[in-house]
């Protein structure tokens, strides 16, 4: 016969076992489409005004960071007016507001080669997906 500790935890796994969700087919199903002027991170928490930008130009950025803190919003392809709190060699996007769980921030995009670059932010303890730009 099995002890009491052998029987609970084959009881637990057993548990988890049931509890894993399998992926559900939907045929025909198409993801709703994202808006024509914004570019949307994995999870739709971090978002630009548009995806293709000029050097000497303004960004307009949106991130959705729920109940946590906003630390920053960075990228390489940012003017480097104020040092990054990480100490990355990256700008950091200007927070305009920031309230209700939602925050806007604007960024000058600098004298960077053309090229794709990434914007992203770290909100609580976390990254967030991050949005990639153009500069023409």
């Amino acid at each position: 016969m099995r002890s009491f500790k052998t029987a609970l935890a084959a009881a637990a796994l057993a548990g988890l076992a049931l509890t894993a969700v399998a992926p559900v087919a939907t045929a025909g199903a198409t993801p709703a489409p994202a808006p024509a002027t914004a570019a949307v991170g994995q999870d739709g928490g971090l978002t630009v005004d548009r995806t293709v930008v000029r050097r000497g130009e303004q960004l307009a950025i949106h991130v959705d960071h729920g109940p946590e803190a906003l630390s920053w919003i960075s990228s390489a392809s940012f003017t480097r007016e104020t040092e990054h709190p990480m100490g990355a060699d990256e700008g950091v996007a200007h927070v305009v507001r920031d309230s209700g769980g939602s925050a806007d921030a604007v960024a000058t995009i600098g004298d960077v080669p053309p090229g794709q670059y990434v914007v992203h932010a770290r909100v609580g303890g976390a990254s967030v997906p991050g949005v990639t730009i153009t500069v023409q």
